[in-house]
């Protein structure tokens, strides 16, 4: 397993993660009863030829995963808060503060957004309205062949099963978590919704604005996401074309009520449910022991058969864990519904007892090192200071170029605490509201409190004289950088999608929308309000 889940694994996380830096293959063993021992053999461990002091590691499998995680997590922040702000710039701040973005300057700015600050028609499509369309579009990109009910689990959806990049864990969690949602932003996008409702600068209040510009801004969103997902879905047809072919069997199967085990081998998935497409050959003998298996449990394959859930867990003990013995409950349990586990058994000696080949995607475990991510960490930070320093200038330009680098540098803490928090998703210890991502929530909406306390702030500074760039641009990189990358559309997007899809229980996506939408609006209202108007 790989480091990213080491990464997550360190403590109770609600995102799919476990792991482990090694893996385990099945090894035929001699002696054994009927020839089908099994014996665990570890990769990247080479017994010894003789007995070794080895030092012991500086930090623990579990720790040394984690800081790898931070360090790619980091960097991936940096990236997506960067586009965040060119995208900012592109589509309206130049429009807004003309000579202040001196990449644009020999170019034309698409004057398509403003902040409600400066005009009266402005606000509606705020600042980071762009930046939240492509974060949500790269997010449905990334969705795994699980939430887009592909016939097998691949991690990334758009890219063939067998891509060394499927094994990148670690890389993964970087984008989806670092690079989209640092990249998307909550908090901006409420700020502008809360000045509007009081007006500033050269408008009045905007109320009526600021509630389509929730409404624009959620739906645009999550059209983005759902066009994302699209895509990634067009091309996993196209570059597997096996298995699309077996996801359009699999539909009239499931019609008819059977059961779909994604989780097996190729072959195995496909034989077991019995779907209507060609299949690999196999030695007519070994075969007819696998038939034998599927004919007696073709009951059990069945949704909502009160065994199904054991014959899963046998099917996934043999064939996807490789092991030749079964739990003893597990046993008794076949054994009493006349399940041939002895045809089963002889079908994986065929198969697999023999195997000694390693997946060459394993290796990728040992691909990302802690000192290779601590380098180009500090690289980074190294460039990213020494622009600080040399870039000390006063004018218009360098003002802006100072922010940029400033906010990058505290991107990384803000994208950091919204992936601890994410860990309490689904914590909530009341059981009618236990379903709520609560991390994500809290996330938003401490975002959004530290936005609008830094907007209020810099206005109250900026009504009472001249300030320095260490104290503007303070606030202005702890609302962009810090904020903007703690709180996300992305992700939020995301669990509104997976709420959406739930047969039972759709509505608490309109539920959750609801509540981050106006619990983040009403704590931004009374901080602005009493920060401007009453202290």
């Amino acid at each position: 397993r790989s480091t990213a889940k080491m990464a997550q694994d360190s403590s109770t996380d609600m995102e799919e993660a476990s792991s482990s830096n090694y893996h385990s293959l099945p090894e035929e063993t001699a002696g054994t009863k009927g020839g089908v021992g099994i014996e665990s053999r570890t990769l990247f461990h080479d017994e010894p030829a003789s007995v070794s002091v080895e030092q012991a590691p500086l930090f623990s499998a579990s720790l040394e995963a984690t800081l790898i995680t931070v360090c790619y997590m980091s960097l991936a922040s940096m990236l997506g808060s960067f586009l965040r702000i060119i995208l900012a710039q592109l589509f309206g701040e130049e429009c807004k503060n003309p000579g202040t973005v001196g990449w644009l300057a020999a170019a034309s700015p698409l004057c398509v957004t403003n902040d409600g600050v400066v005009s009266q028609v402005g606000g509606i499509v705020f600042a980071d309205f762009p930046a939240n369309m492509l974060g949500s579009f790269f997010m449905g990109m990334m969705l795994s062949g699980d939430r887009l009910l592909l016939p097998i689990s691949i991690p990334i959806a758009f890219l063939d099963k067998d891509h060394a990049f499927q094994q990148w864990d670690v890389i993964h969690l970087a984008i989806r978590t670092g690079f989209c949602g640092s990249l998307t932003t909550f908090s901006s996008w409420n700020s502008d919704m809360v000045v509007m409702m009081f007006g500033a600068g050269n408008t009045h209040s905007q109320v009526a604005r600021a509630v389509f510009g929730y409404l624009i801004g959620m739906e645009t969103s999550m059209g983005s996401f759902v066009f994302g997902s699209k895509v990634a879905w067009w091309i996993h047809r196209n570059i597997n074309p096996d298995l699309a072919k077996e996801a359009d069997a699999i539909i009239q199967r499931k019609e008819e009520g059977v059961y779909i085990h994604n989780q097996l081998p190729d072959f195995e998935r496909r034989f077991l449910p019995d779907l209507v497409m060609e299949l690999e050959s196999h030695d007519e003998k070994a075969l007819s022991q696998l038939e034998l298996w599927r004919q007696s449990t073709i009951e059990a394959r069945r949704v909502g058969n009160a065994n199904l859930s054991n014959l899963i867990d046998i099917e996934t003990c043999i064939l996807v864990h490789r092991e030749h013995l079964v739990s003893p409950e597990l046993e008794e349990i076949a054994q009493a519904n006349g399940w041939n586990l002895n045809a089963l058994l002889k079908w994986f000696q065929y198969k697999y007892a023999d195997q000694t080949t390693i997946d060459p995607l394993l290796m990728d475990a040992k691909k990302f090192t802690l000192k290779g991510a601590l380098l180009c960490l500090f690289v980074v930070y190294v460039l990213l200071f020494w622009g600080l320093a040399v870039i000390n200038s006063d004018d218009s330009y360098s003002i802006t170029y100072r922010t940029m680098i400033f906010a990058a540098i505290v991107a990384p803490s803000g994208a950091l605490l919204r992936w601890q928090l994410g860990k309490y998703n689904g914590t909530f210890r009341w059981e009618l509201w236990s379903w709520i991502p609560v991390g994500t929530l809290t996330a938003n909406i401490l975002g959004c409190i530290v936005s609008i306390v830094a907007i209020a702030t810099e206005l109250r500074l900026n009504q009472d004289g001249d300030f320095s760039f260490w104290v503007i641009g303070t606030l202005r990189a702890i609302k962009i950088g810090f904020a903007g990358s703690l709180t996300t559309v992305s992700t939020f997007v995301s669990e509104v999608s997976l709420f959406m899809k739930s047969p039972m229980l759709p509505y608490r996506a309109y539920l959750y929308i609801l509540l981050t939408l106006a619990s983040c609006n009403a704590i931004g209202t009374l901080l602005y309000a009493t920060i401007v108007y009453i202290i």
